[in-house]
C-alpha cells in the first residue's frame, strides 16, 4: 500500500477489510506508529470539551484495537499452519513478523516435544546398551555391583556413569533398542 495520510476513513476502511478478508491486509509501513502520531497531533490540537473530536478519537482507538486483534488472531492461525507445513503469510509488518516467528518456533518446539514423547511411549521406552569393541576385565560399577569380564562383541547394560566412561575411552559403542 502506498504511503497514505492517516485519516479516520482510512482506518475504518482498513478495519473493514481486516474483518472481511481471511488473509492479512496490506497496511501502510509503520502503520501503528503513524496512527499513534496522528492521535497525538489530534490531542494537541483539540480542546478537551470538543465532544465531536473526543468521540472520533475514542472510535479510532476502538478501530485500531479491532485491527490489532484481528491481525493477531490471523497471525496465530497462520503460525499454527506454518509450524505444520512451513510458509509465511503476506503483508505482515516488521513487528508482526517477529511475533509470528516466535510463535512458529514455540509451536514447533511444543509439537516436536509432545509428538516425540507420544510416539516414544507408543513404541515403548528405549533402552541403552553397549557393544564391547575389545575385551574388558571384571570391574565394580558405580552401583557397587560387579560386572564382567567382557569379551569383544559382548552386549551389556551397565550403570549410566560406567557406560559414559567406557564410551569416552572408545572401548564400547552405545546403541538403543525398544524395550
Amino acid at each position: 500500500m502506498a504511503e497514505e495520510t492517516i485519516t479516520f476513513e482510512l482506518i475504518r476502511r482498513i478495519q473493514r477489510e481486516e474483518q472481511r478478508i481471511q488473509k492479512l491486509t496490506k497496511l501502510p509501513e509503520n502503520f501503528y506508529k503513524t496512527v499513534n502520531d496522528y492521535l497525538f497531533q489530534k490531542r494537541q490540537l483539540t480542546l478537551k470539551d470538543d465532544r465531536k473530536i473526543v468521540l472520533e478519537m475514542k472510535q479510532i482507538e476502538r478501530l485500531i484495537e479491532d485491527v490489532f486483534n484481528k491481525r493477531e488472531s490471523k497471525i496465530l492461525k497462520f503460525a499454527i499452519i506454518a509450524a505444520r507445513s512451513h510458509g509465511q503469510p503476506e503483508n505482515m509488518l516488521e513487528e508482526e513478523k517477529t511475533f509470528f516467528n516466535s510463535l512458529v518456533k514455540l509451536i514447533k518446539d511444543r509439537r516436536d516435544e509432545n509428538i516425540s514423547r507420544v510416539l516414544q511411549s507408543e513404541r515403548g521406552e528405549k533402552e541403552t546398551l553397549i557393544l564391547f569393541k575389545e575385551d574388558v576385565p571384571e570391574f565394580v560399577g558405580s552401583d557397587l555391583k560387579t560386572y564382567g569380564p567382557f569379551k569383544k562383541g559382548d552386549v551389556a547394560k551397565l550403570p549410566e556413569d560406567n557406560m559414559k566412561i567406557l564410551v569416552e575411552r572408545g572401548v564400547v559403542e552405545e546403541f538403543k533398542i525398544n524395550k
